[in-house]
């Protein structure tokens, strides 16, 4: 009987390991069977991110020049001097000397370095060419034909060539500083991005050919230095206003923002302006201040060197912004959203 009873037992004991087993092997499974989705999905981010960041561009030869350097005097220097310093706002990247300056040193995101622009040891000023300059400035793409990352080509795709071989001029001219900027290294938060085509800014040579296929004759030949809006939509495109304001300028942070950055505002109709003044919009524009005392942060709005802007293009900017309608596209030259009861709005 007790034998019997040993016998009973035995087989609740044993069907309750079998099950153990079998538990532990479909959770095995599934361990093994999530480990190769997650493998096979950081081969697929890997593979389609370095894809795109290792693309070779090929650029027609319509697009190349060579003759930057001709007729270069001191007006064309000092031109070139306000649009790099003031209105492109190159320093904001590559530093006060323009000699390069990290950009960004994180795990996720990676390690990137704004190039040194001067003629000094590591500087691409001693070995770039015209077509190297034009290629870099307007298309977004390196001597070896690949993409360049963060450069605002897409905006700086609309200079026009007086003003292309003015901020060249400049940038031959400045003096030479000796630093060898750091190599790249791609974070695993940037490749994601990148092969999800979340961040289509990031790939500096695909953001200027959207640009090329929507506006696929070349730069135009001249802007109007005048307080007109038409003006004032070319000053936003130097100045890269859309980098950070998003490209409907209805702000918003970017998806590869690093903790603690300010949302960029809403620059239409929808946003902060419509109760601005023109004084109001040149005050926060040269000195920092919005019309509440609040003073921006100049590690992320340049406004110190905004000063520089002349009175003829805060008013072009004005009139543009002015101009927009609520989804942020250019109306009837002013015409827009709040055109009416800003253009000629004052203070007090």
């Amino acid at each position: 009987m007790n034998t019997g009873d040993r016998g009973s037992m035995g087989g609740p004991r044993e069907a309750r390991r079998t099950t153990a087993r079998r538990i532990g092997r479909g959770i095995g499974l599934g361990v093994l069977c999530l480990g190769a989705v997650a493998f096979a999905g950081i081969a697929i981010v890997y593979a389609r991110s370095e894809r795109e960041l290792t693309r070779r561009h090929a650029l027609s030869s319509q697009f190349v020049r060579s003759d930057l350097g001709a007729g270069v005097d001191a007006g064309v220097l000092d031109r070139g001097r306000h649009l790099v310093t003031v209105v492109a706002q190159c320093s904001y990247c590559h530093g006060p000397d323009l000699a390069g300056r990290e950009m960004a040193d994180d795990p996720w995101i990676g390690r990137l370095y704004a190039s040194n622009l001067t003629r000094g040891a590591g500087g691409i000023g001693a070995v770039y060419s015209d077509a190297d300059w034009e290629a870099a400035l307007r298309h977004g793409i390196g001597p070896d034909g690949r993409s360049l990352l963060l450069m605002p080509s897409g905006e700086l795709a609309h200079l026009t060539d007086p003003d292309l071989a003015a901020v060249v001029a400049y940038l031959r001219a400045v003096p030479g500083v000796d630093r060898v900027v750091p190599g790249k290294r791609t974070g695993w938060l940037t490749r994601f991005v990148v092969a999800l085509g979340l961040a289509p800014d990031l790939i500096s040579a695909e953001q200027a050919h959207r640009v090329r296929r929507k506006e696929p004759a070349s730069a135009p030949a001249a802007a109007t230095d005048e307080a007109s809006a038409e003006y004032g939509e070319y000053l936003v495109a130097l100045g890269s206003c859309r980098v950070c304001h998003r490209t409907d300028l209805a702000g918003g942070l970017h998806p590869l923002s690093l903790p603690g950055e300010p949302v960029p505002p809403d620059l239409t109709p929808n946003g902060p302006l419509s109760d601005w003044s023109r004084e109001d919009f040149a005050v926060a524009m040269r000195e920092g201040r919005t019309p509440d005392g609040r003073v921006l942060d100049r590690a992320f709005m340049p406004w110190p060197a905004f000063a520089g802007l002349r009175d003829v293009e805060v008013d072009a900017l004005w009139r543009y912004l002015a101009g927009l309608d609520r989804n942020g596209n250019p109306s009837e030259p002013d015409g827009g959203a709040l055109a009416g009861g800003l253009l000629g709005r004052t203070k007090g």
